[in-house]
């Protein structure tokens, strides 16, 4: 186990980097390629909770990908504490806050990527715990669907951008 371990920790930086170009490269896709496809894993408007796709996909990829076993179950948590985190604090910043920098985004958007790097290495979590985890991932997976392809009324999923139109026409 330890050996495992080590050795995915030096697979840590590139897999850091990966995830924060992965998640960039997610934020225009469906702006810049509209599909079926891409309004499933990119954000399809500025709301809070479409901005949960930049994290979840890429964190899922690598967690898969790069530590397939030596992280699993604390990986897995530590993507759904990040996912949370980045609502929260999307949340908090926006709405309570009423704050609309750009560079305030990215920083949250940092922050969650390089936390769930630091929290999957330092949990420590039973194997008898993936199978819950899992559940709660593809939960969270189901949601991310289910609210792209109808989204509820709130302030999470409204895009703020359209916060002060006169009208919205429906597409």
């Amino acid at each position: 186990m330890e050996q495992e371990r080590n050795g995915s920790t030096q697979n840590w930086i590139p897999a850091l980097i990966t995830a924060l170009l992965l998640g960039a490269g997610l934020h225009d896709l469906f702006r810049l390629w509209p599909s079926i496809v891409t309004e499933f894993i990119a954000p399809v408007n500025n709301s809070i909770w479409e901005h949960i796709k930049v994290i979840f996909w890429p964190l899922l990829l690598v967690e898969v990908g790069f530590f397939p076993k030596a992280h699993r179950p604390g990986g897995l948590l530590a993507i759904l504490i990040v996912c949370a985190s980045m609502l929260l604090s999307g949340w908090i910043y926006h709405v309570v806050l009423g704050g609309k920098a750009l560079f305030v985004d990215i920083l949250i958007y940092g922050v969650c990527i390089t936390a769930y790097f630091f929290l999957s290495e330092r949990i420590r979590i039973s194997r008898r715990w993936l199978p819950l985890l899992s559940g709660v991932t593809l939960l969270l997976m189901v949601l991310i669907f289910a609210f792209t392809a109808a989204p509820p009324h709130g302030v999470l999923f409204n895009d703020p951008n359209l916060a002060d139109a006169w009208v919205v026409l429906p597409c």
